[in-house]
């Protein structure tokens, strides 16, 4: 059913840069447009399930940063992939599965009465219509993929069970203990990393979604991790650099910074020279960072599709700028799941799945400049 969705979603004609730049200059005023039309419905906390508005709010928002994404780059599969994860996370959460037509329909009058001098707005609104003929579609689809799993290899399955039911538990010292036990050598340590906090921290995820587990749980257990692979690091890091600069961030709004840890963790530990710069990075901080330390590569990770946006512009800033435009950049991170070409779009050199490919891609990119200059 997927492969039939993608294929319909691709035959949307292009959404031109004007009009896509439009929307995201546009994006506080449709946003309150939608806001005062959900918010006048008689029948709207029945709706959202007795959500706080707030709840409702966010959504809206984070819907506004994901479609400017989706019109900017022309990403029309990323529609498929992530409408139908909020139909079900949403859902979970006690929205009702008819508060999503109403609400697309909502944009729809937005860009109608807000964008009025435009016209090119019939662009943005062909899309909203084909997701609004697909309401249904997404409905079977968020129910299909309601039980989405993360592969990991058999040696590493009884340590990830182990490790989840700590971090659920928020037992930071037995989570701790587990990871003593288990990492000797560097190797052990990414295979912890991959194989066992990764695919431990995607189920807490998934939980969260689901409405299994609160966002205090969720919370917990990101702390508890980041705790520990701040105890673990420092046994195996490289005091000597061998290699060049290299800068990891997260992008702009985004707080899940696990991912680009732990790349930074195995660039240390294989001889870069990095520099950190953690969660929520804006573009003028990064490109500040970049062009006092001009580094051999950038190292971007993205966990929310909603973040993509910010990723990008943060992209198009390095390179527009004649200081910065040759320096590689890499992304990676779950927001890219599923769409392994999206990077092209954004203007990025380069993607990764996780943290070690991301070190194997950059570490080639290395060799390929120094037999250049060699």
């Amino acid at each position: 059913m997927i492969d039939k969705m993608i294929a319909s979603c691709q035959k949307l004609p292009t959404v031109s840069a004007e009009i896509a730049e439009t929307y995201t200059r546009s994006m506080d005023r449709l946003l309150d447009h939608v806001v005062d039309q959900l918010e006048s419905n008689p029948h709207i906390k029945e709706l959202i399930g007795q959500n706080p508005l707030e709840v409702m709010r966010n959504k809206l928002r984070n819907h506004a940063l994901f479609m400017s994404t989706v019109f900017s780059v022309n990403a029309f599969e990323l529609l498929v992939h992530t409408v139908s994860r909020m139909y079900r996370m949403y859902n979970a959460k006690g929205f009702s599965y008819d508060y999503f037509p109403l609400e697309l329909v909502s944009w729809q009058i937005a860009i109608h009465e807000c964008l009025h001098n435009s016209d090119r707005k019939s662009e943005l609104l062909r899309v909203y219509s084909w997701l609004v003929q697909h309401h249904e579609d997404f409905i079977k689809l968020s129910l299909l993929r309601g039980d989405l799993s993360f592969n990991v290899k058999p040696e590493a399955d009884e340590i990830q069970r182990v490790f989840l039911s700590l971090l659920l538990h928020g037992s930071t010292q037995e989570c701790i203990t587990l990871a003593n036990n288990t990492i000797q050598t560097a190797h052990d340590l990414k295979f912890f990393y991959l194989d066992v906090i990764s695919p431990a921290m995607y189920r807490v995820g998934q939980l969260w979604e689901s409405n299994q587990v609160s966002v205090a749980d969720e919370h917990v257990a990101t702390a508890i991790v980041g705790r520990l692979m701040a105890a673990l690091y420092p046994r195996f890091a490289l005091l000597e650099t061998t290699k060049g600069k290299a800068i990891v961030s997260a992008g702009p709004n985004e707080f899940h910074e696990l991912g680009a840890r732990m790349l930074a963790d195995f660039m240390e530990m294989d001889g870069w020279d990095v520099t950190y710069l953690g969660a929520n990075t804006s573009p003028e901080k990064l490109l500040e960072t970049v062009k006092s330390h001009k580094p051999f590569v950038i190292n971007l990770s993205v966990a929310t599709v909603f973040n993509l946006d910010g990723a990008r512009q943060m992209i198009q800033l390095i390179n527009e700028d004649q200081k910065t435009k040759d320096i590689k950049i890499m992304v990676g991170g779950f927001a890219f799941n599923g769409m392994p070409d999206l990077w092209k779009a954004m203007g990025a050199d380069g993607y990764a799945a996780d943290a070690e490919s991301a070190l194997r891609v950059t570490d080639n990119w290395w060799i390929e400049r120094n037999d250049a200059h060699a």
